[in-house]
């Protein structure tokens, strides 16, 4: 059997070659603070109605807002945002009603959602706990919002 020397590459030593003098120890990049995974206290800043353009399709979402008790280093508290898609063919007043449900015992439904309301000024600075989760977008690690509870959740419970 011959081999092809040029496919076989030798794999580099772990050991260094010589005497060594200096180690240092390093990072190659410093991450960018996100907030923190699992259940987080919180407090709803607001629940908005977008409707528009953008990148030349139209829009219509409800964004709702969350400020967590969890800071950075720097003491600059997390917010994250949940955004419902609400145009005719999303999903988004279920899951909107569901989520807003789930944490605020509001009990909407969604012919409740066609009634002008002001949820910002109705529900903005309530507690709520929000469980938290890490997503990979590009290149770079993003938390997003995976439900809403009640301000005394402690615990999830079992599927």
């Amino acid at each position: 059997m011959v081999q092809n020397r040029k496919a076989v590459k030798l794999a580099p030593t772990a050991a260094p070659a010589g005497n060594v003098v200096k180690k240092s120890v390093f990072a190659f990049k410093t991450r960018p603070a996100i907030a923190p995974t699992g259940l987080q206290k919180g407090t709803l800043v607001s629940a908005l109605n977008e409707v528009g353009v953008e990148n030349g399709k139209e829009v219509n979402r409800v964004a709702k807002t969350v400020k967590l008790e969890a800071a950075d280093g720097k003491g600059n508290h997390f917010v994250l945002t949940k955004n419902y898609n609400v145009m005719p063919s999303g999903r988004g007043f279920t899951a909107f009603t569901t989520d807003f449900n789930g944490w605020s015992g509001a009990g909407l439904t969604e012919d409740d959602l066609y009634v002008e309301r002001d949820y910002t000024s109705e529900f903005g600075g309530q507690q709520l706990v929000v469980e938290v989760g890490h997503r990979k977008v590009g290149k770079d690690w993003q938390a997003y919002i995976i439900g809403f509870h009640p301000a005394n959740t402690t615990e999830l419970a079992a599927a």
